[in-house]
Formats: structure tokens, sequence, C-alpha cells
């Protein structure tokens, strides 16, 4: 302290007064008091900031951004989401009364055949200038025979896909009365009848039908299978490839074009501009992921297999089982009907309310999509059969979605399949049928919980950090805050005071005699030389004559200008 006062003292430009506050400005105690305050303003200004622009989310949006190796790639690239199918089949058990016009059809429901959805999305590329991700989506199901009631040689009688799906198309076509003749008689000469029975398992991944055979070998572009089944046709591998949005955050993870398209042509796109939603794919979601922060009230969701977008609406918020808010979108109750917006258009072969036809993309079979049990469809297929139940709480879809990171948590989807029988003149085969939407089977796709690495990070996320930043936000801002008014307070009411000359003898007894010593002499020395007034040398020598433990505080307080005690 002795040292800067001399430094001081020897710079001081004036012979004929002495500033202390120049001596101040160079003080060891006045720098700390500065530092404590800027120190404290950067803490309460970052504690602010930390309030206003949320670290958490700049962190989630971070974090959720796709980069090659990142977690959130490879969760793209090889998704550990366990995902289940349960596959109910509807047995048909009274075919023979029925078609003698005795009884209505009466149906029970076999299963679940249980399997599991293995996806993978090969070949990403991320193309970081235009800010998106090509891939290469694959699906494949594995039986889970053990979890399963129902197995695979589980005897059923169902209606006969291929006879009813062959005689439909040739009534779609309109060829005539001698075309749908011949067919009838190539038909029955082929031994095909409206009900077959059969395994469970050839029913799903394919049986032998001469019909088939006959179709794939006349049209081959046409059928490009030898045998027909429902899960064989809709997990038949095919060469798709996707791309989605990573750029604009607001549509983040959201499909741009499937197999170059921006649309669905099956279901009749040809440009973007005339485009509705049923056939519009951009912007669509296959759930996979959403944006941060999603908050739309219509959730729409494409599933290739299902040939169209459906829409998915809020319903409400729930507590998710680790913890933490979700938001639950449920499949609108009028997804499948002609008066909601997702309508795929229709102008001939109509199908009645609560039926979606996506014939289009199986090869021009009459399939048709519902609700499981006929849910919200026309009350009139409903009375044609017994042993249709439909129950909106077992029966119904929804998506449970953490939406800040848009993460989906949970899911149940579930859709029913049936085949919509026609007749034309000449060919009466199918004339039981007539005008019916026969059920077939139904699905639900489910997945009951995120995998273990997911749920750390939400826990993380929601659990952990958000009470850990709240409270280093508040020491910022408490610890800041003290520290400002320790160092103004310090500033503005120093602690230092000055000795007379007559009480410095009295002074220097509580230091070390010594040290003094050294000091008064080198200061003497120094204002000596540098001021030939003896008056001020004398006072410069009483500044060391000052109390040990206010010594910090020399320099730190008012200013005591020495030209008033020098005019004096």
């Amino acid at each position: 302290m002795v040292f800067g006062a001399k430094k001081a003292l020897q710079h001081v430009p004036s012979r004929s007064r002495i500033s202390l506050m120049k001596i101040q400005n160079f003080t060891v105690q006045k720098r700390q008091s500065v530092v404590t305050l800027v120190y404290g303003t950067l803490m309460i200004v970052l504690g602010l900031v930390s309030v206003l622009i949320d670290p958490i989310a700049l962190f989630t949006n971070w974090f959720t951004e796709v980069r090659e190796g990142n977690f959130i790639y490879n969760m793209w690239s090889n998704p550990t989401y366990k995902i289940y199918s349960d596959v109910y089949i509807f047995n048909y058990t009274n075919v023979d009364q029925y078609l003698r016009g005795e009884e209505k059809l009466k149906l029970t429901e076999l299963g679940p055949y249980k399997f599991q959805e293995l996806r993978t999305n090969e070949n990403i590329t991320i193309d970081k200038e235009r800010g998106v991700m090509t891939m290469k989506p694959k699906i494949k199901l594995k039986f889970l025979s053990e979890e399963s009631v129902g197995q695979y040689n589980d005897s059923i009688v169902v209606p006969n896909i291929a006879l009813i799906a062959i005689s439909t198309l040739l009534a779609d076509q309109g060829l005539g009365f001698i075309p749908n003749t011949a067919a009838y008689y190539t038909m029955t000469a082929l031994g095909s009848k409206l009900f077959k029975p059969m395994p469970a398992g050839d029913f799903l991944w394919g049986y032998d039908d001469p019909l088939v055979k006959v179709a794939s070998k006349l049209v081959p572009g046409w059928i490009d299978f030898g045998k027909i089944g429902i899960m064989d046709r809709f997990y038949a591998q095919r060469n798709d490839e996707v791309e989605v949005e990573l750029k604009n955050i607001s549509r983040r993870y959201s499909i741009n074009t499937w197999n170059n398209q921006p649309g669905l042509r099956e279901q009749g796109f040809s440009s973007i501009n005339t485009s509705i939603p049923c056939n519009r794919l951009q912007g669509t979601y296959e759930g996979l992921m959403l944006p941060p922060g999603f908050n739309s009230t219509v959730l729409p969701v494409f599933r290739k297999q299902a040939c169209r977008v459906y829409p998915f609406v809020y319903k409400e918020e729930v507590l998710g089982s680790i913890g933490i808010p979700l938001t639950r979108y449920k499949m609108d109750d009028s997804a499948f009907n002609k008066t909601n917006p997702y309508d795929c258009k229709c102008k001939t072969n109509c199908l009645p309310d609560g039926f979606v036809d996506i014939g289009s993309c199986y090869y021009g079979f009459p399939i048709a999509l519902s609700k499981p049990h006929f849910l919200d469809t026309d009350p009139e297929q409903q009375k044609r059969f017994e042993g249709m139940k439909p129950d909106p709480l077992l029966h119904s879809s929804h998506v449970d979605l953490e939406t800040k990171i848009g993460v989906p948590i949970a899911l149940s989807t579930k859709l029913q399949v049936n085949i919509a029988v026609r007749m034309a003149s000449g060919n009466p085969i199918t004339r039981p049928l007539k005008d019916m939407v026969v059920p077939l089977m139904w699905l639900t796709l489910y997945c009951d919980e995120p995998p273990p690495e997911v749920v750390a990070l939400l826990r993380m996320r929601f659990l952990f950090a958000p009470p850990l930043v709240l409270t280093l936000e508040i020491l910022l801002i408490v610890i800041g805050s003290a520290l400002v008014i320790h160092g103004v307070y310090r500033l503005w009411y120093p602690k230092y005071q000055l000795i007379q000359a007559q009480d410095t003898k009295k002074a220097e007894k509580r230091i070390n005699h010594s040290v003094l010593e050294r000091r008064k002499s080198s200061l003497t020395l120094n204002m000596a030389d540098t001021f030939n007034d003896d008056e001020m040398a004398k006072e410069a020598v009483s500044l060391l004559a000052i109390k040990e433990e206010d010594l910090p505080d020399l320099l730190m307080g008012e200013t005591i200008d020495y030209d008033d005690r020098f005019s004096e």
C-alpha cells in the first residue's frame, strides 16, 4: 500500500497541490470494489438473460438437430422404440346358414397374433445446404408366438379375397355381360368359393389360389405376386425414399417428398397447388419426431400402409408414466367420413361413411379401411353382421407427445381392413355379399413407452434441469445484487481515517517499527525530492501515521483536497 502511495505521489504533476483523489485511483482497495461492482453487475445481467432466453430451450433446439453421429441421427437410423402390432382375425362361423339365407353372418374375433415391428432407415444422407435429410425406410414384422393368443395354425373361415377382389374389379371396369359371364364360369371351373377355410398364417402371409396364378400370368404388370395375404401385401418390401425437412424449425422432421413426390399419386395428387389434405404429403409426419414446440391443434399423420393422410386432433393434457406432462392427440371421430377435410374425394363406387378406399395402393383391389368393429361407420353396415362390438375406449386411436421437444412417448393406432363387394350382371358369384363392406381383420400398432435413453433425456430435461437452472438464476441474481450493493457502499462510504501530525508517534507504536521507518524514510525522501515546500513533505509523512486495521481502506473514501489544508 505504501509503495502505491509513493508511486502516486511521484507522478503528481503540480508542485503546490496534492489531490488525494489521484492517490485513491491507484489503490488496490478501490480497484477491488470496482471489480466487485462489475462482477456483481455481470452476474445480475447473466441471471436476467437466462430468465429471458430460456437456456434449456436453446439447448433442446441444439440437441435435437440431426447431425451425423449424434444421438438424434442414430435414433433416426435405427429407432429403438419397441413398437408392437396385435392382429385380430374375424372368423366366420355360420357361412352355410348364411348362404342358405337362414341367418346373418356371425363373426368371432381370434387373436391377438402379436408381432414386433422392426424399422430401420437406410442410406441416410443430410444435405446441409438445402437443410433436408433423405432415407430409405424398411419395416419388417417379427412374430412373437409365445406372447400371442392365436397361432399360425389356427383354423379359420374367411372371405376369399382373391375371388371377391377380381370379381369386384371386373364389375368396376364395366366390361359388360359376356366378359363377366366368362369370368364367372372360369372361377367356378377353378373351384373358387366365396368363403374359404385356411390356417390363420396363410390368411396373413399368403395362400395359394388358382385365380391369383392365372391373373399373374395373364396380366403380369398388374399382379406381381403368386400368393395373396393381407399382412404380406401391407408389409411388402418396397424401395421407397423419403425426404425430411430439417432447416425450417416450424416444420422440422416433417415429410417433404415421398419417392420424389410431395403428394400421393394413388389418391389423385397431381401438383402441390391442386392437392388436398388427403393426398398432400408435404408437411405431414410419420410420427418418429416432431418439431420442438409443436402446438398445432391437428397432427397430420401419414402411414404408407394406410395409403393416405389421417388427422389426429388435440384432445387433452395428460400425465405420462415417467412423470412429465404430455399432450394427447386422438384420431378425429370423423376421420373416415366424407365431411372430414381429410376425406379423399370419390366420384364412382363410393363407400358409405366411415370407410376409406385404399384400393388404388393395392393393385385396384377394393380394400377399405375403417375403425375396428365398424366404430363410427354407417349403422346399416353394422346391422348386417353379428359379433361387431364397437367400443370407443378399446377401438379409438391416439398418440401422446412431449411437444416441447417433439418426442412421441406412446401411441396406439387401430385400423380395420375390409373388402368392399360389388357385383356385375353375368357374374353372380358375389351376390350373397353384394354392396357389403366385409370385415377381414383389424390391427393395433402401439408403443407403451419410449426407450430408456429417451426416458433419461426427458427426465433430465423436465425433472432435473428446470430446478437446477432456476436455482442457478436465483443465485446469480442474489449474489450479484449483494456484490453490487457491497461495491457501491464501499465506494460511497470509505473507512480510512487520516491522523494528525501530533498523533504520529502514538500510531507508530501500533505497527512494526522497522517497517514503518523504512516506509517513512522512503516516502519522505521522495516528497523532499519532488516538492520544495517543507509543509507539504510533513503532510505527506502524516499519511503514514494511520491505523493498521484501516490501512487497506486508506484510499477508498471521500476525496480530501489538500488545497484547503495548504490554504490554512
